[in-house]
């Protein structure tokens, strides 16, 4: 801190103090090294006092390791500067001599003054009226300054209210969509061009590795609340649920509401070797110790990606395709839980050597279908079943 400051005065005191901390505490050549840089930077800016303590404390430090001639020097020094700092008080002594001998003569001056002052009565008391509006006018100008910095105050809570209101989903209280939106395209972008790490702009500040974990996951009991139960206990269990994510996600993972019923999750990724099954049931056990205690369906849905899609091109996939990517896992997930009535997941995976050129057609969906036909993007889920990838592009297909 007395680095930063930037004052060198702080810094030479702060080195003195800290060679005399490990002084006590025995530890002699730290405190030598610490003593000559307070020394030399007390030297530098001429401050005395601080020299003549630290050459005495380094006098002790050199006596303790039995270096008897640099504790001799450092003791020399101490007695030259203490005679120094003698002589300049003597000198002073002398200024302030010469000072009061300035005083009496002001004193005469004075009196000779006292004389004329009653002949300027009158005119010093029309100047006591003009000082008394001037201190009226003054105060009044204070008390506007005050009011209209309580008023910037109060603004500026309102502001930070409303950027809290703006990026957060008003029945969850999550993080929504217009946050993930404005700050995760620029986010990949600089997750880009650093690879060691990243940040999420001024909501999500924590360094998090340029490897990402995403999950888009359905908690399907939210929409059943609203369709069996009515609007108002729909609004309290989305609330509740929201509160419940806030609690059990933490830093530096993220989770957004992404809308309705699905919620996004994002977590570092610093592994290049994952499990999505893992992943998978983290989040179905998050969901399940939230439903089973309140006696609701635990099933959800959920697809799964890692950022970058293609290893060797982290600008080919931005960010509006990598939802699009979980869009589309998630959909398959739905579409396995009509034939099979339960939790299913769905894994997309680019391979290693997968090329950029494969994924810039401008469609994601049909890229992402072409490569899975290619054999460039692996399938993993929860079911053994076939995945039917349901597009409205003529490369539809039936992967497994």
């Amino acid at each position: 801190m007395a680095q930063q400051s930037g004052n060198e005065k702080i810094v030479a005191e702060s080195q003195i103090l800290q060679g005399q901390l490990e002084l006590a505490e025995n530890k002699l050549d730290n405190a030598v090294t610490s003593l000559q840089a307070g020394l030399i930077s007390a030297s530098r800016i001429g401050a005395i006092k601080l020299q003549l303590m630290g050459e005495s404390i380094l006098s002790e430090a050199f006596e303790k390791q039995n270096d008897y001639y640099n504790a001799l020097l450092s003791q020399r020094r101490y007695e030259q500067l203490y005679a120094s700092k003698q002589e300049s008080i003597a000198k002073s002594n002398v200024e302030v001599f010469k000072q009061q001998q300035k005083m009496m003569e002001r004193s005469l001056k004075l009196e000779e003054m006292e004389r004329e002052q009653f002949e300027s009565e009158k005119a010093l008391y029309k100047q006591q009226k003009v000082s008394m509006v001037l201190i009226g006018l003054l105060a009044v100008m204070l008390l506007l300054l005050l009011r209209r910095q309580h008023i910037s105050k109060q603004l500026k809570e309102q502001l930070s209210q409303l950027r809290v209101d703006y990026y957060t989903h008003p029945r969850s209280g999550l993080r929504n969509l217009r946050m993930l939106n404005a700050r995760l395209a620029n986010s990949l972008q600089q997750s880009s061009a650093n690879f060691e790490q990243w940040h999420l702009g001024e909501i999500i500040n924590e360094p998090l590795s340029d490897r990402l974990r995403f999950a888009l996951f359905e908690a399907t009991f939210l929409k059943r609340i609203y369709l069996e139960q009515g609007y108002k206990q729909g609004l309290d269990a989305e609330k509740a649920f929201g509160s419940y994510l806030k609690e059990q996600v933490l830093e530096p993972a993220r989770i957004y509401h992404f809308s309705d019923a699905m919620f996004l999750y994002i977590e570092p990724n610093a592994r290049l070797s994952c499990d999505p099954k893992q992943l998978a049931d983290s989040l179905q056990q998050l969901v399940d110790n939230y439903t089973l205690k309140n006696n609701l369906n635990n099933s959800i849905q959920v697809g799964m990606a890692e950022y970058p899609f293609l290893p060797r091109a982290y600008t080919a996939i931005n960010d509006q395709e990598l939802i699009d990517i979980l869009l589309m896992a998630v959909n398959a997930g739905l579409n396995m839980n009509d034939t099979d009535p339960g939790s299913h997941w769905v894994h997309l995976c680019a391979i290693d050597a997968a090329p950029a050129a494969s994924f810039v057609c401008g469609d994601i969906r049909r890229s992402c279908i072409e490569g899975i036909d290619k054999g460039l993007v692996k399938v993993r889920s929860s079911s053994k079943a076939e995945i039917i990838w349901n597009n409205d592009h003529s490369t539809d297909t039936k992967v497994s």
